[in-house]
């Protein structure tokens, strides 16, 4: 998958013929830079630059914003809180002011005059799609992770919103206030279904010494049912319950909606257990994906987000199995190191990582439905991988939450009817084993059920 592929996929294509915005700062800021091409080409489907020339802006025949504290002209003007001036990281959390169910940040009064806006929202974006916050010190989790309560719109009660997909979607009506002339192209709601899959069977392909455990732990625990399920299975009497690529496959392309599967690619340890990645299972298993059109992608294991080596290594393997350059990942049980994971997938040729969720809890961990690139800033840089990020995982409910089914799909629904309101990319996580009944009753209709409706909720 290229880059204009991966673009296409995650509709974050701009047309050259789309309007163009002219940006003026008094200091030329790569962060600015940064948030702009988010905010404007990411979300609203258009074309900006940015400059520091007093005189650039005002000759520029483009929709003009004035993010400064000159008065040029009558133009659209932000003011600046300073957060997009600065460098390196400051323990300072930004203030909070809650208004009309809406979380915004970085007040600041003088901006309404000029756009009817009284906060700064480049600085407001920025600090979320930036992961300012897990930059900043935090408490973590007992794997290491930035994890829902740890977060400022957790702590807000506001994370089940995309506030920075509502912050840009004021700034696009208060633009066409000022500017009534200008036609934003129609960004539409775009639906991705992911599956990791940490162990590709339940019962095929573990091997003699594991299956055998496997069975005399069924015995010795009384599990007669799993004793016989495992044995049928093995007899070629039933299919594996873990075995859903063929199906949910061409369900998805049945119904039109892009699949990527994410495969651990290791196994003997406490937190990876799956088949032995050199098994030829995998092998057939991609080739049945692929025959149906859904993509492939490696789910680093659990020590790989700080171990270059592992992840290395993982990644060639991946690549030998599936006759694929890995582009695509999302690291396992979701650890991840803003400051040096985001730099061991980009040295290892990943294009895309699909990590920015939570999984204690759903909702919007960046406050976005949308894709965005990862800022360093330690190097105040950003950096070619960008971060897809979704909402919703099915762990989320049965495992920390412990909801019901009913419970579940109607949280999902709500999630999924925010996405639209800003239409944007809703991407769901759901695990192979959460398909077998056996092991999840009740749960296991609910991909099915939302992915045939989704589009009418």
């Amino acid at each position: 998958m290229n880059k204009t592929e991966l673009h296409k996929l995650l509709n974050l294509e701009v047309n050259s013929g789309s309007p163009t915005f002219i940006i003026y700062s008094e200091k030329s800021s790569t962060r600015l830079a940064y948030v702009s091409k988010f905010i404007f080409e990411h979300v609203l489907k258009v074309n900006v630059s940015v400059t520091d020339s007093v005189s650039e802006f005002e000759n520029s025949s483009f929709f003009k914003i004035n993010y400064s504290e000159k008065t040029i002209g009558n133009t659209f003007r932000i003011a600046p809180n300073g957060l997009l001036f600065e460098t390196g990281v400051s323990e300072k959390r930004p203030k909070t002011v809650l208004k009309d169910q809406i979380v915004y940040f970085f007040e600041n009064v003088n901006s309404i005059v000029l756009s009817g806006l009284d906060y700064d929202v480049f600085s407001a974006a920025f600090y979320f799609i930036s992961r300012y916050e897990e930059w900043q010190s935090f408490e973590k989790d007992v794997h290491g992770r930035f994890e829902a309560k740890a977060s400022i719109l957790f702590q807000n009660n506001l994370h089940l919103k995309p506030v920075v997909d509502i912050w840009i979607q004021e700034l696009k009506q208060a633009l066409k206030k000022t500017y009534p002339a200008i036609k934003f192209p129609e960004n539409k709601f775009k639906v991705i279904s992911t599956i990791d899959v940490d162990n590709l069977y339940a019962y095929k392909e573990k091997g003699f010494l594991r299956t055998v455990g496997a069975m005399c732990k069924d015995v010795l625990k009384g599990d007669v049912n799993n004793l016989n399920r495992r044995t049928r299975v093995l007899k070629n009497k039933e299919n594996d319950p873990f075995d859903i690529y063929s199906s949910v496959s061409e369900f998805c392309a049945d119904k039109k909606i892009p699949l990527i599967y994410f495969f651990l690619f290791r196994t003997g340890n406490k937190y990876d257990r799956t088949v032995d990645p050199g098994s030829k299972a995998f092998i057939e298993v991609f080739e049945r994906i692929k025959k149906r059109a859904a993509f492939v992608g490696l789910h680093p294991s659990y020590y790989s987000s700080t171990n270059k080596d592992l992840l290395k290594e993982e990644v060639n393997n991946f690549s030998d199995q599936s006759k694929e350059t890995v582009k695509l990942s999302r690291q396992h049980y979701l650890r991840f190191d803003i400051k040096t994971t985001p730099l061991l997938l980009i040295e290892n040729g990943i294009a895309a990582d699909f990590t920015m969720g939570f999984a204690s809890d759903v909702g919007f961990r960046a406050g976005t439905s949308f894709p965005f690139y990862y800022y360093d800033l330690g190097s105040e840089q950003q950096k070619d991988l960008l971060f897809v990020p979704f909402c919703v995982m099915d762990g989320a409910y049965f495992v920390y939450d412990k909801a019901d089914p009913n419970k579940m799909l109607k949280s999902i629904s709500d999630l999924v009817k925010e996405v639209k309101k800003v239409n944007g990319l809703f991407i769901s996580v759901f695990h192979e084993r959460t398909f077998a009944y056996h092991l999840y009753p009740g749960y296991d209709r609910i991909y099915n059920y939302l992915h045939q409706h989704i589009n009418e909720l």
